[in-house]
């Protein structure tokens, strides 16, 4: 899925939203304000062992406040 973090150049969030090809018209969820800027983003991968996007930094099961084992 193309999914895009974006900078709001007039209040300054962060957000993520999907964009389609050729959908060039991005605007702030908070501001609705047209002036975004992209951001570069890491992505996560999942290992199957531990059913966790971010195995390497997951605090130990026992502090873990959701379900799955987790946070996210």
């Amino acid at each position: 899925m193309p999914i895009f973090e974006f900078l709001c150049n007039k209040c300054g969030k962060k957000f993520e939203t999907l964009v389609l090809s050729g959908d060039e018209k991005n605007e702030c969820h908070f501001c609705k304000s047209s002036e975004v800027t992209k951001q570069f983003s890491s992505f996560a991968t999942a290992s199957p062992a531990s059913n966790c996007a971010n195995a390497d930094f997951c605090r130990p099961k026992s502090k873990h406040k959701c379900s799955g084992g987790c946070c996210h």
